[in-house]
């Protein structure tokens, strides 16, 4: 797109007599200019009629013409001169010229005050000298001054052609001034100007661009339809608006359109659909059309890049925002300080410091570094890479520092854990003069309550509206991600409720701050609780709330309330696909499970190496081996995934359930990766529950060498003794670890009419009333209080207490309706004597009991479990 010429080229100076100018922006090729730069950009020049009328007043006489000539205007009486023997009509013309001269000249060398005074002086002004002065402010983008112009030109009685109605039109779209809009609209259509000739399509264009940046699609549609011919610039607008309206589906139907018509989308057609489509979030889309743009012989530029970089980065997919980052460099397109600044927030939210570093020297090899957009970006990704220091420095260099400056700043202070200094950052704000917003509140609650100064961000939070500064939803998000954080899951709940009595209106970053804190078995209520307020909010069509609450009535034990969202959920990926596979893998229901891995492929949606570790563990529970190994085998030719430690576990796993031992154990061997804990813990329990101790007693001792002190590995060993009674040849430091301490923590929750009662193996002193219960219930169920189950959990019954999860049992029993559902969540995992009582309860009272150990969910019913007695 190439700017105007001056109005009256003919009397410019040479470039040697030329003053020095204001200099003017001239877009580089590509730059992604907003569609109503193309409306103008095949104006002609103004020069047309100022040629016109110095050709009328020469001596010389006119050229015969056909045309009729219009009737000559005279100037109105308060632009007229006073009579005088020195004054005539004749002389008053040479008088007009000079002074349009002069305003011409004044603007071209870049005052367009003389040029204004010039004009204000003028006795009388015609519609040359308004072209002069309204083009003067055109030119150089001052729309306001060109409206105000406008109005007082048409209020003087001076009718403009058809070029300054494009130009005034053009004004009128920056300020979205609509009511002056239709009115040019309105004088074009009387004046002829908008006919199907070639000649009038920039004047249809102003118009329409008009109407797309006033928010007027109609209107824009109806100019639209009646154009007879179409350019480029008219496509462009239109595609814009209905990108600016969301109205994806009928953009795609115009960009096929202006094809079908012979008309070639340029890189400004392009660039205008990928940005809208980054921008909304709609980044696979975008892509899509990258690759439609490159096919279609149109190179991306580096408004197209960055675009697209910057949208993975406020999409939360930095990786893919860096490997688009890397194509662009590979394509020789050179970034821009915004490119720039987007992939060093991307390497920030990574933690890749390296790179980001290399970054850092490609913005000071580009003269980018002292840009302010470029410094926050960096500071931001030295304090998250916990170099805090060099965040300092950079921080320090920024010449003209913002708010966002000192925001990042004092966000690296707290992220770091020195909220000491992020308070003096915070205070010296306020005494250089620089006002705290919201989001500087904000950052110094969230680092409080992050670094446990609950009562510090509290008081914060009470202090921030006395300071004139108003809460806003993200306040209320860093009090309840922290109560989350630190493991205050009622105290967040309760803040919730508050925000909500308050009519402050929760977001998306509410709901996925909160929903975490009830994914689980006694938080059931809470979370159809947490459903009601996203649907009350028109929150539930956003992919990562629906995602969530898949996860959250899955792991709340409502596998019907996951699959409901499941269905409803209209933009499916496959994060959203991986949810509900593992949600019916979780409910011992493989069948689903690969049912929906079928439905997945239906859709084209490719799985990654989290749906194929579900389905091969979904063929291990149908005991389908064979399928599973083809799975597993083939994955890197039909799926280009490589395995991975999660894989060979599954396989292990496999392997275990359907008895072969043996080959699990060669398999371990054979792998190209060092075995982790998932993987002796998958050849433990399978050797442990099919009585091979020798394999057992290897995998324990593989265990407890991948590090003797930690308290999960000590739990599978002694599970392991639990499971077979047997010792195992471990290291003397796990034995000595063995007892109290790891005892203390085997405890249990349950939920009764919305109360959360805690159980305990070790102490059992204040629970007559419970112990009477369950013997009761052992009576009734035939089953003495240390029936002849297996010795070893006969002796640790004997030394340590009855096991929580059957006073839990027995509690629940007693104090529930019989039509609830039991929910019990375990920190240890279930021992196989507890493990029969409540198949036996399950049976005995038809009451269906769900208990979440530290291995799996198990879901008894009819005196069965859904873990088929193998966990």
């Amino acid at each position: 797109m190439e700017l105007l010429p001056a109005p009256f080229p003919t009397f410019l100076p040479r470039p040697h007599q030329l003053l020095p100018q204001l200099p003017l922006s001239r877009p580089c090729h590509g730059r992604l200019q907003e569609p109503i730069m193309a409306a103008f950009a095949q104006a002609p020049p103004l020069a047309l009629p100022f040629q016109e009328a110095t050709r009328s007043s020469s001596s010389q006489p006119p050229r015969p013409s056909n045309r009729p000539s219009p009737p000559a205007q005279r100037p109105t009486t308060a632009h007229l001169p006073p009579p005088g023997p020195f004054h005539s009509s004749a002389s008053s013309e040479p008088l007009i010229v000079t002074e349009t001269k002069l305003i011409t000249m004044h603007s071209c060398a870049g005052r367009l005050g003389d040029a204004r005074k010039v004009f204000e002086g003028m006795a009388c002004r015609d519609l040359l000298a308004w072209s002069a002065m309204i083009g003067a402010y055109a030119i150089r983008g001052l729309y306001k001054d060109v409206v105000s112009l406008a109005v007082t030109m048409v209020r003087e009685g001076v009718t403009p052609d058809r070029f300054l109605i494009t130009r005034i039109l053009q004004a009128c779209a920056y300020t979205e001034d609509l009511e002056l809009g239709v009115a040019m609209h309105s004088l074009a259509i009387r004046s002829g100007f908008m006919a199907e000739t070639a000649r009038d399509v920039p004047v249809g264009n102003s118009v329409l661009a008009m109407y797309v940046k006033c928010r007027e699609l109609g209107r824009a549609r109806v100019v639209f339809e009646k154009m007879g011919q179409r350019d480029l610039g008219t496509w462009n607008s239109m595609i814009f608006g209905c990108c600016q309206s969301n109205e994806w589906e009928e953009a795609r139907m115009l960009l096929d359109d202006m094809r079908r018509e012979g008309t070639l989308p340029g890189v400004v057609t392009w660039n205008t659909l990928i940005s809208s489509y980054a921008r909304s979030g709609e980044l696979d889309v975008a892509m899509e059309m990258l690759e439609q743009m490159e096919e279609s012989g149109v190179a991306p530029d580096v408004v197209t890049w960055t675009s697209l970089v910057s949208g993975f980065v406020h999409s939360d997919r930095s990786g893919e925002a860096l490997r688009c980052f890397m194509r662009m460099r590979l394509a020789g397109v050179e970034p821009n300080g915004m490119t720039i600044a987007s992939a060093i927030s991307a390497c920030a939210s990574l933690r890749l410091l390296s790179q980001g570093m290399e970054l850092h020297c490609h913005a000071i090899k580009v003269g980018s570094v002292n840009n302010v957009l470029s410094g926050n970006s960096l500071v931001d990704m030295y304090a998250k890479c916990g170099e805090i220091v060099a965040a300092k420095r950079i921080f320090n260099e920024i010449p003209e520092k913002d708010i966002f400056s000192w925001n990042s700043m004092v966000a690296g202070y707290a992220q770091a854990g020195y909220c000491g200094k992020a308070y003096e950052l915070f205070c010296k704000m306020e005494s250089l003069g620089v006002r705290r917003n919201v989001i500087t509140w904000n950052i110094m609650i969230s680092g409080y309550i992050r670094n446990g100064d609950d009562e510090r961000a509290f008081e914060l939070f009470q202090m921030m509206e006395s300071y004139g500064v108003k809460r806003d939803t993200a306040s209320w998000n860093a009090l309840i991600a922290g109560s989350v954080h630190n493991g205050h899951s009622d105290r967040a709940l309760r803040i919730f409720r508050q925000m909500q009595s308050l009519l402050v209106r929760p977001d998306y970053i509410t709901i996925l701050s909160i929903i975490p804190a009830f994914a689980n078995l006694v938080a059931f209520s809470k979370v159809r609780e947490i459903h009601a307020c996203i649907f009350h909010n028109n929150l539930e069509m956003d992919g990562k709330i629906a995602n969530a609450l898949i996860n959250a009535y899955s792991k709340s034990g409502d596998l019907a309330g996951a699959c409901a969202v499941f269905d409803r959920h209209s933009s499916r990926n496959i994060i959203s696909w991986n949810c509900i596979i593992l949600a019916h893998l979780l409910h011992g229901s493989p069948c689903e499970a690969l049912d929906r891995f079928c439905e997945m492929k239906q859709e084209g949606v490719r799985p990654d190496h989290t749906t194929l570790t579900a389905v091969i563990k979904a063929y291990g529970l149908q005991g389908k081996v064979s399928e599973a190994k083809q799975i597993f085998y083939n994955m890197t030719h039909d799926y280009n995934i490589h395995p991975d430690l999660d894989h060979y576990a599954a396989i292990v796993d496999l392997l275990g359930r359907s008895g072969s031992l043996q080959e699990a154990y060669e398999f371990i061997d054979n792998m190209p990766l060092i075995p982790n804990l998932a993987v002796w813990e998958a050849l433990l329990t399978a050797a442990s529950i099919h009585g091979n101790a020798r394999l057992a007693n290897l995998a324990a001792r593989e265990l407890s060498l991948l590090d003797p002190s930690d308290p999960r590995i000590q739990r599978l060993v002694f599970n392991y003794w639990d499971l077979t009674g047997k010792s195992a040849d471990v290291p003397l430091m796990t034995v000595y670890n063995k007892g109290r301490e790891l005892e203390d923590v085997d405890s249990c929750s349950v939920e009764i009419k919305n109360k959360v009662y805690l159980f305990s193996t070790s102490d059992n002193l204040a629970l007559e009333n419970t112990i009477a219960e369950l013997k009761l219930i052992m009576i009734q169920i035939r089953m003495s209080l240390l029936c002849n189950g297996t010795d070893a959990e006969e002796e640790k019954e004997e030394l340590s207490g009855i096991h929580c999860e059957k006073l839990a049992i027995a509690f629940a029993v007693s104090n529930s309706p019989p039509f609830r559902n039991i929910r019990i969540i375990k920190t240890l995992r279930m021992c196989s004597l507890c493990h029969v009582f409540a198949k036996l309860v399950s049976e005995k009272y038809e009451r269906q009991i769900l208990i979440k150990d530290s291995n799996c969910l198990h879901k008894f019913k009819n005196g069965k479990c859904s873990c088929e007695d193998y966990w």
